[in-house]
């Protein structure tokens, strides 16, 4: 690790995170050898600090470690990425979705791709009550319209909320 940043993959690009207690920063900014791999993210929003669960930073440092004691093994050179190659290099969309497949395809499940895993936090999230502007801030959104359109069919439940509130208030004015 250089300092305290750490090296991991958000969709299909190479992010930044920064350990702040357990919060990540994320920026989809990355620089190897003077090269940008990948661009920007697609807004400002994209670069955002998410709340993170202690124990996640403590797997990806160990799993960090594990890896570089791999590399030490094999007398090749450690690296600041999380998801390295097995060569320390970073992943290519390419490499990540095949590896992906394979993984998939080896415990019978279908090869439902990485964005799935957005989905379902996304919707994971939404049904255990977080609120859209939380979720437009982890998602990376600029807009909470872009958020709502894109996970409203995710959260069943929140469609009855406002009827709820509604036939909540309208009991409380008749009482």
């Amino acid at each position: 690790l250089v300092g305290s940043e750490m090296c991991i993959r958000d969709r299909t690009n190479i992010t930044l995170i920064f350990r702040f207690k357990s919060f990540l920063s994320l920026n989809k900014n990355y620089h190897r050898n003077q090269v940008i791999c990948k661009h920007s993210a697609k807004t400002d929003s994209g670069n955002r600090r998410v709340a993170v669960p202690k124990q996640t930073l403590k797997d990806l440092q160990a799993f960090h470690n594990e890896m570089n004691l791999y590399f030490d093994k094999h007398s090749l050179p450690k690296t600041d990425l999380i998801f390295p190659t097995i060569y320390g290099n970073y992943m290519c969309d390419r490499n990540e979705r095949t590896t992906l497949k394979k993984r998939l395809t080896s415990l019978g499940l279908p090869n439902y791709g990485f964005h799935l895993f957005r989905h379902t936090h996304a919707s994971l999230m939404l049904n255990a009550g977080a609120n859209w502007k939380e979720l437009q801030a982890r998602m990376g959104q600029k807009s909470i319209k872009t958020t709502m359109d894109t996970y409203a069919e995710l959260a069943p439940k929140k469609k009855f909320e406002a009827v709820d509130i509604f036939l909540d208030k309208l009991q409380e004015l008749t009482d």
